[in-house]
């Protein structure tokens, strides 16, 4: 996915999470009504479970509430006015526009219901429509990454145990209308133009119709990077170095915890040059300083290459105040990063190898959301005390990370 410039960058930062479609409830607001008998109940308030933003002006947030009824809505003028655009109830919602016109949506439902499902406008938002996936996925899980509204590629999954998963890929080339099927593995064919049948598949990722990354956790604990240059047809396999600390930090089982479970592998972001980031996160680690002996692995931690993915090098750890729930997505391009933990930011223009502390939110709040634009601009939420139920408001920073301010949100 090239990004030549600043507006083609935000849109393949997007679209490359499409395929995730990791939604969760965060810190939400509380309030009081009066019940019949004048008695005050806590209600809980919607909360933000997607952010999505193409300037400090024009931006995209996803509420939630405790019914789990979804409301997507729009803002122009940097949260002075907001339009509601699209409603749905029992499923989440995740949402990522290219420009100010064109956007994706996902909208999936708790396993084993059904597949996510993808949408298109063509309007900001104002109205979407479904993008046709193949017949006869039955309930196999799909991953779905598009590059733009036409091309977009699935990974459909068949899990034969804790650490073996048969794998189709296919391509579209026309919004879903139609597909091709490029790749199989299956029980026969154990192995496929490069991919293996071992291994967690958690993305895919284009940075051009040809040129893509497929990420596997890897059953010893594990994680590699598996690359293509034909559109996905063929692969190679690149595993990726030690972290600090090692892999059997966690290994495939520690504490009840599968290997699937304890780390996430971020999508990478990849320049027309060649350079890119890489972030892996250990997902059981709280953020704060940990003990040196016996060394356990970082939190977050940061894999760069200079060749397009063939290779990378060893990671750097992140801050060790880092929130390994704040990750997603890190780096707006191949150069620059976002982090976050409590009230503060760290901003990175070197690919990960160093990070600077900025400004951080008035005293008492802390950061639930993130949502980066480019190196200067990035939405946040921000929660009162970290109770579930605090209160919370969306900040901006135009700044580069050393000022925020408060923008108005929207409300059910």
């Amino acid at each position: 996915m090239d990004e030549p410039s600043s507006g083609a960058g935000r849109a393949h930062r997007a679209l490359a999470l499409m395929g995730l479609a990791l939604v969760a409830l965060t810190a939400a607001a509380g309030f009081y009504l009066h019940s019949a008998g004048g008695a005050r109940q806590p209600v809980p308030a919607p909360a933000v479970t997607s952010l999505d933003w193409l300037s400090a002006q024009v931006g995209w947030v996803v509420l939630t509430d405790a019914q789990g009824r979804s409301v997507l809505f729009h803002t122009a003028d940097g949260g002075r006015s907001w339009a509601r655009q699209f409603a749905t109830i029992g499923s989440a919602m995740s949402v990522h526009f290219l420009d100010g016109t064109h956007g994706l949506m996902t909208e999936s439902t708790p396993f084993p219901e059904a597949n996510p499902t993808v949408l298109r406008s063509d309007d900001a938002g104002a109205h979407w429509s479904p993008v046709p996936q193949p017949f006869g996925l039955g309930p196999r899980p799909v991953l779905p990454f598009f590059l733009d509204p036409d091309h977009g590629w699935l990974i459909v999954r068949t899990g034969r145990g804790e650490s073996l998963e048969d794998v189709d890929i296919l391509r579209t080339g026309d919004g879903g209308l139609n597909w091709t099927p490029i790749l199989s593995v299956d029980p026969i064919t154990w192995i496929s133009h490069g991919v293996r049948e071992q291994g967690l598949k958690r993305w895919v990722w284009f940075r051009t119709q040809r040129d893509g990354w497929l990420g596997t956790l890897e059953p010893d604990g594990s994680v590699s990077v598996s690359v293509t240059h034909d559109g996905g047809e063929d692969w190679r396999r690149v595993a990726l170095p030690e972290p600090p600390g090692g892999w059997t930090a966690a290994g495939l089982l520690t504490n009840g915890w599968t290997v699937g479970q304890t780390l996430a592998i971020m999508p990478p972001r990849i320049t027309d040059s060649g350079r890119g980031t890489l972030v892996l996160v250990d997902v059981t680690r709280p953020p704060g300083r940990h003990a040196a002996s016996p060394a356990p692995r970082p939190p977050v931690v940061v894999y760069r290459t200079v060749d397009g993915g063939e290779t990378w090098t060893d990671p750097t750890p992140a801050p060790a105040e880092v929130d390994p729930r704040l990750t997603e997505p890190a780096f707006v391009d191949g150069a620059n990063g976002w982090l976050a933990g409590g009230a503060s930011v760290w901003l990175s223009s070197d690919s990960g190898e160093s990070w600077t502390r900025r400004g951080s939110l008035p005293a008492g709040r802390s950061f639930v959301n993130l949502a980066p634009v480019d190196e200067s601009v990035a939405v946040g939420q921000a929660a009162t005390g970290s109770a579930p139920g605090s209160p919370w408001s969306l900040v901006v920073t135009e700044d580069g990370g050393r000022t925020w301010r408060e923008l108005p949100g929207p409300h059910l």
